[in-house]
This record gives structure tokens, C-alpha cells and sequence, in this order.
């Protein structure tokens, strides 16, 4: 099976994560990933670097202590799944030359510059119109 457009298993890990603190947002407390990874069979070393990440972003906030862990700085609602991805990888760029600010030597030959523009919109449409509240 090609990997072409296939989403990594960081960033799907990552929309797990702020999925389960979603479902827990209502909560006064911040949720442990250590019970988040035993529940979905992932690495608690593996959620404390993509959390890392959500948290330099401001998508998620951290406690430490016995009563920490971490919860959702903002309401699922207000959470794009575009943010999170971005927060992880940057901005989404489905060829090289799609960049903003870079020039492609061969963009006045190119016949397939405008097929990969019209996919990398569409996809970042999709990603920017979903919210964490329609995943959970």
C-alpha cells in the first residue's frame, strides 16, 4: 500500500490525545496520560513529547503533582484539527514547491502544479473545518 497522503502515526496519536481530553474537558481536573495511554495502547513517553508540542502551541495546558496531567486550554469547539497537526509538523505542504515563499525553477512547465494546489486546499479545508467537538 503506498503512503502517499497517509497521516503519521504522531499526528494520529496526537488527534487521539486531545480526542480523550476533549471527552474529559467538562471535568475540573487534568487527566493523566499515563491512564490515557493504558486505555489506548500508547506509549506514555510518546504522548509526553506530542503533548509537549499541544502545549507550546496553547492548545493544551499542564499540571504537575499528584492531582496533574493535562487538559484542553481551549473549548473542543474552538479546536481545529488543522491546529493540532500544525502544531506537530508546521504547515501542511503537500509538494515542496506549494511553500509559501518558494520559487519552482520549472513553475511555468509544471503541468501538475495546479492538481497538487486544488488537493493541498482541499485537505487543509477539511482539516480547518473540523473541530475536536465533531471527532469526539
Amino acid at each position: 500500500m503506498s503512503h502517499l497522503f497517509r497521516v503519521t502515526a504522531r499526528d494520529h496519536s496526537a488527534v487521539i490525545l486531545m480526542t480523550e481530553l476533549a471527552c474529559r474537558h467538562g471535568d475540573t481536573g487534568y487527566a493523566s496520560l499515563q491512564d490515557i495511554a493504558e486505555d489506548m495502547h500508547i506509549s506514555s513517553g510518546y504522548l509526553e513529547e506530542i503533548a509537549a508540542d499541544l502545549k507550546k502551541a496553547k492548545l493544551i495546558t499542564g499540571k504537575q503533582g499528584p492531582r496533574g496531567g493535562y487538559r484542553l486550554a481551549k473549548k473542543p469547539a474552538d479546536i481545529r484539527l488543522d491546529d493540532i497537526l500544525t502544531a506537530l509538523d508546521g504547515p501542511m505542504e503537500i509538494v515542496d514547491c506549494q511553500k509559501k515563499g518558494t520559487a519552482c525553477p520549472v513553475a511555468s512547465k509544471c503541468q501538475s502544479k495546479n492538481i497538487w494546489k486544488s488537493v493541498q486546499k482541499n485537505v487543509q479545508e477539511v482539516l480547518r473545518n473540523t473541530r475536536l467537538v465533531d471527532v469526539m
